[in-house]
């Protein structure tokens, strides 16, 4: 049985989850304008190329099994952490690269760099907690009430809702407050790319700090760290190193003017 107060914690956890792109407005609005274009733009270019050409991709390259079981997981988990971590970086920061040279025209501001990473990070924390979420309710609920469907799940996600401590939840919601920032980050840091003269470096440098910001959690996935305190540490401070890199930015862009 999966306790009641459990399940009110994991339905908080998803509203939270969903409300804290709007929790981020509110604490940046002092520094900068939300930028509602580029907000939208965040969620439309997430979708794009982290959910469907991305995922497309993975179809092609790690070719999983019905069950979703991938070989490479196994065979070379070096290898598909490599992958893993660069093809999320190539891909979303590409989108980010897309949205500023789509809208540099109309949105010069560092504001709207800010915002987009709002709605970027904002609906990765929707779909991945929110969603998820979700999914442990809806269990939860087949679990205590006996239902016969749950015989036909995989013995895993059953166990994952009843071994899973009711505080791994919450620090779910720790852990999306980081992703944000991050994102917000590396969006300050494409967005310098395209706006500033001669920092298109500064694009490739985004993709390596994602990379890195990711490679933590992919080797716990795959059993190469078990720690999930360094696995945590991994992702604390490259996300440290992207906010500084992204806090000089702001003020360098904002102290003189670029041209194209």
């Amino acid at each position: 049985m999966i306790p009641q107060s459990e399940i009110v914690i994991m339905a908080a956890v998803g509203v939270t989850a969903v409300l804290l792109p709007f929790i981020f407005m509110i604490i940046l609005r002092k520094k900068f304008k939300i930028r509602w274009l580029p907000f939208i733009l965040g969620i439309g270019i997430f979708l794009v190329f982290a959910l469907i050409l991305e995922q497309i991709m993975h179809v092609f390259v790690l070719s999983p099994e019905p069950d979703g079981t991938i070989a490479l997981v196994s065979s070379s988990p070096w290898l598909y952490v490599l992958y893993g971590i660069f093809a999320a970086g190539i891909f979303e920061e590409t989108g980010r690269l897309f949205a500023f040279l789509l809208t540099k025209k109309h949105y010069r501001d560092v504001d709207s760099a800010v915002s987009y990473g709002i709605g970027h990070g904002g609906f990765e924390a929707a779909a991945v907690v929110a969603l998820g979420m979700l999914n442990g309710i809806i269990l939860a609920v087949m679990i205590n009430s006996g239902s016969d469907a749950i015989s036909a799940l995989p013995i895993a996600a059953e166990d994952l809702v009843v071994s899973q401590p009711w505080y791994m939840y919450l620090v779910a919601i720790m852990e999306r407050v980081i992703a944000m920032s991050l994102h917000i980050a590396l969006s300050v840091i494409v967005f310098s790319a395209v706006m500033m003269k001669g920092k298109w470096w500064l694009y490739p440098l985004a993709i390596l700090l994602h990379a890195l910001a990711n490679t933590t959690a992919a080797m716990m996935q795959v059993g190469l760290l078990t720690n999930i305190y360094l696995m945590y540490a991994g992702l604390i401070l490259i996300t440290a190193i992207t906010i500084f890199i992204a806090v000089r930015l702001v003020k360098d862009y904002r102290t003189n003017i670029y041209s194209l």
